[in-house]
């Protein structure tokens, strides 16, 4: 997959502790249903509280997800069941610099970190909306081994011992970025990375832009 599905697929919001299961259609219609780690179950997947015509998503809105655990199921058994259901268990997270930031960042700041310091951050996200049929979890072990603490030193060690009027220059911009330095954009974006490295270390997956 690459990071254009994020333009023609939906997530859904963050689970903030609860389970998280919804029904998905082909179209832009999608039936969602929020219960409680108590109180789902199975046959709640029947019941629909709303319809929703969700908008499409692109680098402007869509934010990234991360979770302690994700499964998939198929409500009804795989005779009746029309797609795989996620089943998300959340960390109860208020908001933080991964899931509250749009991701409009995250490419060019992969490039950079790419030509830097060899590391390949686009691979440690899933790209897949959670509501396509299962795909393989990226395992958070496995990204510290390319992305860790020290990769960080490392990108920031070489980003400064380039000379400032030939740093690679940071385009995307927020409506916060237009008082900011480059260098000052550079950290923004670190501490972002930064964030997911502690989600990872945390046994957390990171990804699903909705």
């Amino acid at each position: 997959s690459t990071g254009s599905d994020i333009g023609n697929r939906r997530g859904g919001g963050r689970p903030q502790g609860k389970i998280c299961r919804t029904a998905s259609s082909f179209g832009t219609v999608r039936r969602r249903l929020w219960g409680t780690v108590d109180g789902a179950g199975p046959h709640l997947m029947r019941e629909i509280y709303s319809t929703l015509a969700m908008p499409e998503l692109n680098s402007d809105n869509a934010r990234f997800r991360h979770c302690r655990s994700v499964h998939w199921v198929l409500p009804g058994g795989p005779l009746r069941a029309e797609a795989y259901v996620p089943v998300v268990a959340g960390d109860e997270c208020p908001g933080c610099l991964v899931c509250e930031r749009t991701i409009g960042w995250f490419m060019e700041f992969a490039r950079l970190a790419r030509d830097l310091v060899g590391t390949n951050l686009r691979d440690c996200l899933h790209w897949r909306s959670l509501y396509d049929n299962p795909q393989p979890l990226i395992v958070a072990a496995s990204n510290l081994y390319q992305v860790n603490r020290r990769t960080l030193v490392q990108l920031r060690e070489a980003y400064y011992a380039i000379r400032e009027d030939i740093r690679p220059f940071l385009e995307e911009v927020w409506p916060h970025d237009q008082d900011l330095s480059q260098s000052e954009r550079f950290e923004d974006r670190l501490a972002i990375v930064e964030r997911m490295v502690e989600l990872w270390e945390d046994g957390q997956y990171v990804g699903w832009p909705s």
